[in-house]
């Protein structure tokens, strides 16, 4: 059985990522364009619409789904109880979404935002069609149909907004590419399971998976709130085009945590579950996937930081300057971001939701903390002390997994302090002697000097991108023949 989780976690990482790549890439296409035909008060004012919605999104299904990849057996039944269950309360939460538009704009004092809020009332129940054959796929971890699935309803919606942008539609033109990525999204998700809804419904499926899902529900509602603090405190204390400069550094770097995180988190969840009943493999399995995971991010990080100037002005414009420290500093999150989202797999394939709920209350306080610190001094460290509060809460994951899935502190430090030592010498050094040495000549010296370290340290990082390399360069040599 480990053998074959071990080979659809490879193949589903392989897409994921891949997948992420794609997708990433045409987001950050369309993205270049957008800011160079939009100003960045309105991707502020669309950046404080959506946080409204975002929180709903874990308020569609209560957690359900979560509980149904948990689960290792699933009536059909069930997943039709779920369908209407998300369906119903999406409708809901849209309604009440339309309700509460005119309090937001009054809350930011920005008119603008309440009517965008209207039209972005439509996500939810677009959104919840779609969740049940979501998570089908998922639990089947056929990352690949999901992954082609975002692929084209990214450009689907790229090419919505960009087409209202240059009609002149401002604003409006992102709610375009918001809807109709989602709208696209769920089409071929419909496409691509062939599962459909049977006019069925089971209370008793419902409720059998309230015990583990509530908490993860519960969990993902304080997630999703506090995780947009940042965006509702900067936009309310600071102006729409602090907000702007803020949310494009937070979205590039929420690119690389794409890569990483999230491709990570939707692999390992499956992954882990079903080998939560043998302690051997599931650690095994962990411990490896964090080392990788580690010396990866390092070197995608590295040269990302010392070539941020030059990304961001090259890619935004000029107008976007003061974006460069927001996304230098939160950059450092991304350290330690897909360690976290892994460790919370961890937790959760060995079924323990209400401890993940515990160590959430706790990282959700630590959320708080930031907002201090942009009161007393300012955005800048305010940005500052989110990166202190993401590195606190890995370090309370690592401890916890360690007491309660047995799974050891000691290695896990290790694993992650090594790969990270050549990167801070490396920081340390470019603020020191940045001025004389071009970042393009930086970035790629700082690129081969790790992975000459990594390949020194005989690191598992090291060879599954040489294994990587490999198998691209055989592709594209059987692609030119």
């Amino acid at each position: 059985m480990s053998k074959e989780v071990g080979n659809k976690t490879k193949k589903g990482l392989f897409w994921d990522l891949a997948g992420s790549f794609f997708r990433q890439f045409a987001s950050v296409f369309i993205s270049i364009i957008l800011a160079r035909l939009l100003s960045p008060e309105e991707f502020g004012v669309v950046g404080m619409a959506l946080v409204f919605v975002s929180i709903t999104e874990v308020f569609v299904d209560i957690g359900f789904t979560s509980g149904l990849i948990q689960r290792k057996e699933v009536k059909d039944i069930a997943y039709s109880s779920i369908f209407y269950v998300n369906l119903v309360i999406s409708i809901i939460l849209s309604l009440l979404i339309i309700l509460i538009a005119p309090y937001v704009a009054d809350f930011y004092e920005e008119p603008k935002v309440g009517t965008v809020l209207v039209y972005l009332a439509l996500i939810p129940p677009i959104a919840a069609f779609g969740r049940v054959q979501s998570t089908i796929l998922t639990k089947r971890m056929d990352f690949k149909s999901l992954s082609i699935r975002n692929i084209v309803a990214t450009v689907v919606g790229g090419i919505a907004g960009v087409t209202g942008a240059l009609l002149g539609m401002g604003v409006y033109s992102l709610v375009l590419l918001q809807i109709f990525t989602v709208l696209a999204s769920t089409i071929l998700l419909w496409s691509s399971t062939g599962w459909r809804p049977k006019w069925e419904f089971s209370r008793s499926e419902v409720r059998s998976l309230l015990g583990y899902s509530s908490y993860v529900f519960f969990d993902q509602a304080l997630r999703q709130i506090f995780n947009k603090i940042d965006t509702i405190f900067i936009g309310k204390v600071f102006s729409t085009a602090t907000l702007g400069f803020y949310s494009r550094a937070e979205s590039l770097k929420g690119q690389i945590d794409t890569y990483t995180t999230n491709s990570l988190r939707k692999v390992m969840f499956p992954a882990l579950s079903a080998l939560q009943d043998n302690q051997q493999s599931f650690a095994k399995a962990y411990h490896r996937a964090f080392n990788i995971v580690t010396g990866v991010i390092v070197l995608l990080v590295g040269p990302i930081y010392f070539l941020s100037e030059e990304i961001i002005i090259g890619l935004l414009g000029a107008k976007w300057r003061p974006s460069i420290i927001f996304f230098q500093i939160l950059l450092f999150a991304t350290l330690t971001s897909p360690h976290i989202g892994m460790m919370a797999q961890a937790v959760l394939a060995k079924g323990y939701s209400k401890l993940k709920f515990n160590i959430g209350l706790i990282q959700r306080f630590l959320k708080l903390t930031p907002i201090v610190f942009g009161l007393w001094f300012g955005v800048v460290e305010f940005s500052m002390a989110v990166v202190g509060a993401s590195t606190t809460v890995f370090f309370v994951y690592s401890y916890v997994v360690h007491k309660k899935l047995h799974l050891s502190f000691g290695k896990q430090m290790k694993d992650f302090f090594i790969p990270n030592i050549l990167f801070l010498v490396f920081i340390v050094i470019f603020h020191l002697f940045g001025e004389y040495i071009s970042s393009w000549v930086y970035a790629p010296l700082f690129f081969i000097c790790n992975i000459i370290f990594l390949r020194l340290l005989k690191h598992e990082s090291y060879y599954v991108i040489q294994d990587t390399f490999k198998t691209v360069t055989q592709k594209i040599s059987k692609f030119k023949r």
